[in-house]
């Protein structure tokens, strides 16, 4: 099998595409706790489970596929899998954002990264299971297990950034280390896939990889333009509601004058 049949440079895409999306979701994870009501609460952890996990998972996953190749068969890939990999990789991490809470409780932390853990490297050996040859393909128990123990480390990390993490550089710092992760999930599993090639055997069905990525790409990047706005647009509103009315030039003047009257007055008075 060929890892870098594109160059090494695919790895170093992955990462940056996984860095873009993990620190936006970081960010909107970081509003999330700002929102005065639950259902805003829940609209910006949707749009950071949308971030981490479409882009800064399964995005930067298919980045990283771009150099995947097997000498001697025509590569595919199932459709079905393959989709249900791109949707399910942002609601596992939907779901255990949710579950885990803005506030320190150590049970649903545990709970929110075991539900993460377990989704996303779920949802990765999908992923691999989509893969189809001409012959068959098999993944060892070691990588499996390695992949499972990977996503625990990253979803647990997730999880204590998205309730302690607040300035730019640790944010940055954590999204970095999630990224790194990420590939490393994948290239654990990916080392692990055995294939026995048939060239006798007919070429399989399904889609080259690029028929999935193109779109993906276009989406996912589109797609992180609305968090990267409503980040940069939610401060401002913020300082607006806060920030004092302007008294009207009209009612202040009169009200001056009304006070300078009642001084001359009092001053006439003492006069007398």
């Amino acid at each position: 099998m060929i890892y870098f049949s594109m160059g090494y440079w695919v790895i170093g895409l992955a990462l940056i595409v996984s860095l873009a999306g993990v620190s936006c979701g970081l960010a909107c994870i970081r509003q999330s706790t700002k929102s005065v009501t639950a259902r805003f609460r829940l609209l910006w952890l949707f749009v950071a489970a949308s971030s981490i996990g479409g882009v800064g998972v399964a995005l930067s996953v298919f980045v990283s596929m771009l150099g995947f190749g097997v000498k001697g068969t025509t590569l595919r890939y199932d459709t079905t899998m393959t989709t249900l990999f791109s949707a399910l990789s942002g609601l596992t991490v939907f779901v255990g954002l949710v579950v885990a809470g803005k506030n320190l409780n150590w049970l649903r932390l545990v709970a929110g990264a075991l539900i993460m853990a377990g989704g996303l490297g779920t949802v990765h050996l999908l992923l691999l299971s989509a893969i189809r040859v001409q012959g068959t393909t098999e993944r060892s128990l070691v990588s499996i297990i390695a992949v499972y123990v990977i996503a625990g480390v990253l979803s647990a990390l997730m999880m204590w950034f998205s309730l302690w993490a607040r300035t730019v550089p640790v944010l940055m710092a954590g999204s970095l280390a999630y990224a790194v992760m990420v590939t490393g999930m994948h290239y654990a599993g990916l080392t692990g896939l055995q294939v026995h090639v048939d060239p006798t055997a007919a070429i399989p069905e399904g889609d080259e990889l690029f028929n999935f990525f193109v779109p993906f790409f276009i989406i996912g990047s589109l797609s992180l333009a609305i968090p990267i706005t409503a980040i940069l647009v939610a401060p401002d509103r913020r300082e607006a509601r806060q920030a004092p009315a302007p008294a009207e030039p009209d009612l202040t003047h009169s009200a001056s004058l009304a006070v300078s009257s009642r001084k001359s007055g009092r001053v006439k008075a003492s006069a007398r």
